[in-house]
């Protein structure tokens, strides 16, 4: 019999060392955002990959020590102030738990054969929902919620039929912990932003497929949900409730607005930027309304993936 395919196993190249860490060009006056710096390959070169992890605060960036990793992807802050990130470093994808200081790397989840990503934690930091999936067949298993250690997973939603090109993603618990927000997606270009009860139930959809919704993300207060819009690459805000979206700012078609995160106190946003022909991105921050845009960080040959702004 032949051996099973991981389908999650590494194929990345290892990425050269290099000054791609980029360049503090802002300041923040509260909390801490987090991001994963991705390297961006020469026009000749096929491959990228993550060269490490870094936070930014109000004493500036600094870059967490820990050995480079090229599938390490969409750190999160947990709420006792660690790093809970996700990587296929030791098989699968699975998540992963670091402090700040490089400090006390542990596996958290080792399920064989399956592959966890996107991990957000409830705010009393007891549990965990996040993007399930297979690594021995073409299967999506959509979004679960699992203790904080992964154990215990329950399935919010039902799993998607093998070789389906749909599947659930981009999972955020709302900050009274009661529901989860993800995307739900029909293929590869089209897909909506919905809401969950974590204890499990119908799900509701707030956005039309049409967005080719990604990354979103609840308000403080929990009224309002941010979110990228894959179609026409710009931010959009949504009531939680229900009810219109509204895009967030009035950017030229060349301008790429990208994975966007609340401040701690809802009064701000952080999001990605990008240009068609840029070797780099770049991080803004602006109010929540979309005015007083400023920038705050600035790849060199680097991009700053997935910020989360946490206290």
């Amino acid at each position: 019999m032949a051996p099973s395919v991981d389908l999650c196993a590494d194929t990345l190249a290892p990425v050269p060392a290099g000054p791609t860490n980029g360049k503090l060009v802002g300041t923040i006056n509260q909390g801490r955002i987090l991001i994963a710096i991705e390297a961006v390959p020469p026009a000749a070169a096929a491959e990228e990959g993550t060269i490490g992890l870094a936070y930014i605060d109000a004493g500036g960036i600094h870059v967490v020590p820990m050995p480079r990793d090229g599938t390490l992807a969409h750190p999160a802050w947990a709420p006792d102030g660690t790093i809970v990130f996700d990587s296929e470093r030791a098989g699968g994808r699975h998540f992963f738990r670091i402090a700040t200081d490089g400090s006390g790397l542990t596996q958290i989840t080792k399920e064989a054969g399956s592959g966890e990503q996107d991990v957000s934690f409830s705010s009393d930091g007891g549990r965990i929902a996040y993007e399930h999936y297979s690594c021995v067949e073409e299967r999506d298993f959509g979004i679960q919620v699992a203790k904080a250690d992964g154990s215990n997973p329950v399935a919010l939603n039902e799993p998607f039929p093998l070789h389906s090109v749909a599947g659930e993603s981009d999972a955020a618990f709302s900050p009274d912990g009661r529901s989860v927000a993800f995307v739900r997606s029909v293929d590869d270009s089209h897909g909506a932003v919905w809401v969950v009860p974590a204890a499990g139930g119908k799900a509701r959809r707030l956005t039309s497929d049409d967005f080719g919704a990604a990354y979103p993300r609840w308000s403080p207060d929990g009224k309002q949900i941010l979110f990228a819009g894959v179609e026409d690459r710009a931010l959009w805000v949504v009531p939680a409730a229900g009810g219109e979206p509204r895009r967030v700012f009035k950017h030229d078609a060349a301008t790429w607005e990208l994975e966007g995160d609340y401040s701690p106190d809802g009064s701000q946003i952080v999001f990605k930027v990008y240009t068609p022909g840029w070797d780099h991105n770049e991080l803004r921050i602006a109010a929540a309304d979309g005015t007083h845009e400023r920038t705050v960080w600035v790849g060199k040959q680097s991009t700053a993936e997935t910020p989360h702004w946490g206290p």
